[in-house]
């Protein structure tokens, strides 16, 4: 029963953990925090493909599922980057202000900048 997702920065300790909520458990495992320079707001696509059924005939078909989320990614430089959240834009804005405030640095907002 997967209950959600969420993440835990710790800066005393330079390090991230992101997790999987199993009943009562956060399930994931720590990593190195990269040394942050800034908080990067984005839209990325995410895309699934799927097989069907086969159809008439011995060709199968493949369907594509897509959608665009506002992704959240702490970054050293423009390379080196770490997601931390996907959600939707209002979420995704508070959670980097959280990180901005925790971690003291600033946040570029590139979905922002598309929109002006």
């Amino acid at each position: 029963m997967l209950e959600g997702k969420g993440y835990f920065i710790d800066k005393e300790t330079n390090r991230f953990k992101i997790y999987n909520k199993l009943l009562f458990f956060k399930v994931g495992d720590w990593e190195k925090l990269p040394k942050a320079n800034y908080i990067a707001i984005t839209k990325v696509k995410f895309s699934k493909t799927v097989p069907t059924p086969k159809l008439m005939g011995s060709e199968s078909c493949t369907t594509d599922f897509s959608s665009f989320k506002c992704c959240v990614f702490i970054c050293e430089d423009k390379r080196i980057k770490q997601l931390i959240y996907k959600g939707e834009y209002d979420d995704a804005f508070i959670e980097a202000d959280l990180i901005k405030n925790y971690l003291n640095i600033e946040v570029i907002d590139y979905v922002k900048s598309l929109k002006d």
